[in-house]
């Protein structure tokens, strides 16, 4: 079972090993210490920090302790709520935990973060690698499209494609 919540400080170690285990965080060399720093820094910048509880988690692996900090921690969505040219929400990065990926956690920030900025700006916007193929499928299934490409923004070689997702229309009589 999911339960969705805002991020505490004490979550953000755990946030940072969640991504330096992530396919980006392996490609891009990310370093848990200089990671948690930044995301701390984010939080009080105004960014949003996104956690997806999984009771389930801690008993898939026995011997874990329960109970300690971040241990129930799935995953988590950083979010810039106007870092897209300063008018569209902006979700930096979704990182899951290994041990449970493919199990719908992704899916439940990925609405979180659309859900906590539907009234913010024009459409929701990311980036991704394009050697994630896995995650440019996981974002076309939940309706976001390639707007573009920045070659070599992040690291030389790589592209990072520009999807976004339109915000649903209302229609006007």
């Amino acid at each position: 079972m999911i339960r969705i919540r805002d991020a505490s400080l004490a979550d953000f170690a755990t946030f940072a090993a969640i991504a330096v285990d992530s396919e980006i965080g392996r490609r891009y060399g990310f370093e848990a210490a200089s990671l948690e720093t930044k995301m701390v820094a984010a939080l009080a910048s105004g960014a949003i920090f996104i956690v997806a509880d999984d009771a389930t988690k801690a008993m898939a692996e026995p011997g874990r302790e329960n109970d300690a900090p971040g241990s129930d921690i799935a995953g988590f969505a950083w979010v810039d709520p106007k870092g897209a040219f300063g008018s569209s929400p902006y979700l930096k990065l979704i990182a899951v935990d290994s041990s449970i990926r493919s199990t719908g956690v992704g899916s439940a920030l990925l609405a979180e973060f659309e859900k906590r900025t539907s009234g913010t700006g024009r459409p929701w916007l990311l980036l991704v690698s394009d050697f994630n193929t896995r995650a440019i499928a996981f974002y076309e299934r939940h309706g976001y499209k390639e707007a573009g490409r920045l070659l070599d923004f992040a690291v030389q070689g790589v592209a990072e494609i520009i999807m976004i997702k339109p915000r649903p229309c209302s229609v006007r009589p």
